[in-house]
């Protein structure tokens, strides 16, 4: 499984509270953070009332993006609840729990894991929050002279693979001002979590955000959240929470470790490196592979990379077949989890690298970060970018910076929104990489 090492926490490692001219760096328990969102804003958290919820997701930059679908839940208590999960490629799945028993009915041959990472967002936000309140950690937020606080963040690292392939992967979990959840990430799951609003005592974030690739931008929109009996007559209730006739269970999912994954796939042709144009020639990379119950490989997503050879890496995943896994009694089950590689290959035909100036001239958008209150002016970030040929951001680096967390937050969020005319060059359009310096004031 993924081997985890708490590291520092973002921000300034103080050792109690301190105020320096009316600013206060204050640290406190992750745990007691992280318990209090949850209980806060988790429908299914303490204090939970009922709810009825339809959560509409898509991909609104590419109308014909086949990452489209919705789920709906009416949930009177932990022992009555019913939800639907439909895609747009046919898939459905229907789950009512009455007491102690549930009965499932699934339709189509898949269920993708960018639509279920949506669900749990919605039902359980931190799948590991246990780990997270138990590890010890303190995580600081600084507060301004008007009252202003910072977002504060937390991160771990860890590795996937066997040794000479094993590749670093992490874990992060951020807060905002106000203590809310803002953004949880690990190998094959991340959210990040906006729009909160009230719902009876507790705030419920009504927009959640994916990035599972870059260039590709997922977002969940809370279309109802209601009491459920607004969504049913009285009659109808019983109804709704019947137990369906059949028990089809057939999109149970078993994570593996990249070790087992390593083997599952160990009959296909080894992968083929392809020559860069930029970044480094040797290296490791990891993605996460996610397989249907008769051992086809359907999704296969980024969890780190360098110079870019995982999307040649993904290409060539997709193809994979496994050998089908099944449950304790023989059921067929799908099978995601990480897997890394070693990789190594050469620099052919370089990509142009551009400076701040060149690349600000051939943007059209230009959108400047929002910067957070409690970063100090005159703070200097420089970021990588990559564009593609047709004037797309496919990618955000950041290089050795101390800036911290919430600042970096700011770049990558306001480069997202950046476009482009394309880069020409002997006649083609190009793509690009290069460096755009922001400075906090300005």
């Amino acid at each position: 499984m993924v081997r985890i090492q708490f590291l520092a926490v973002f921000g300034f490692a103080l050792a109690c509270s301190a105020t320096y001219g009316q600013i206060q760096h204050t640290e406190v328990p992750l745990g007691d953070t992280l318990a209090e969102a949850l209980a806060n804003g988790s429908l299914t958290g303490d204090g939970a009332r009922p709810f009825h919820i339809r959560v509409e997701v898509s991909e609104p930059e590419n109308p014909q993006s086949p990452y489209q679908g919705t789920f709906e839940e009416w949930w009177i208590s932990a022992d009555q609840w019913r939800r639907e999960v439909t895609s747009k490629d046919g898939m459905r799945q229907t789950i009512v729990v009455t007491g102690v028993k549930k009965t499932e009915k699934d339709e189509g041959d898949y269920f993708p894991v960018w639509l279920r990472n949506f669900v749990t967002a919605t039902f359980d936000p931190v799948p590991n929050a246990k780990a997270w309140k138990t590890a010890g950690i303190m995580i600081e937020q600084t507060t301004m002279p008007n009252g202003a606080k910072s977002d504060a963040c937390a991160r771990t690292k860890g590795s996937v693979g066997s040794a000479g392939r094993e590749s670093t992967v992490y874990f992060n979990v951020c807060f905002d001002d106000r203590g809310r959840l803002k953004f949880v990430g690990s190998p094959g799951y991340s959210m990040e979590f906006h729009d909160y609003r009230s719902f009876g005592k507790k705030e419920i974030a009504r927009k959640l955000i994916d990035n599972p690739e870059s260039g590709t931008t997922l977002v969940g929109n809370v279309t109802v959240l209601e009491d459920p009996l607004k969504a049913t007559s009285a009659g109808d209730a019983g109804d709704l929470f019947a137990p369906l006739p059949t028990n089809d269970d057939k999109f149970l999912s078993v994570q593996v470790s990249a070790e087992t994954m390593q083997n599952l796939i160990a009959g296909n042709p080894p992968v083929v490196w392809p020559a860069l144009r930029s970044g480094n020639v040797r290296g490791r990379v990891a993605i996460y592979v996610s397989a249907d119950t008769k051992g086809q490989v359907r999704e296969a997503w980024p969890i780190n990379a360098d110079a870019g050879v995982d999307d040649s890496l993904r290409e060539q995943a997709q193809k994979w077949t496994i050998k089908a896994a099944v449950d304790s009694a023989g059921k067929p089950v799908q099978v995601d989890g990480p897997i890394s590689f070693a990789y190594e290959t050469r620099i052919e035909n370089p990509l142009p690298q551009l400076n701040d100036a060149e690349i600000r001239q051939l943007a059209t958008k230009i959108v400047d970060p929002v910067w957070p209150k409690s970063v100090h002016a005159g703070l200097v970030i420089e970021a990588g970018i990559s564009v593609n040929e047709e004037g797309k951001v496919t990618g955000t680096g950041f290089h050795h910076t101390t800036a911290p967390p919430d600042a970096v937050m700011a770049v990558v969020d306001a480069l997202r929104q950046w476009t482009f005319r394309p880069l020409i060059r002997d006649g083609k359009p190009e793509y690009f990489q290069g460096v755009v310096k922001f400075t906090v004031g300005q």
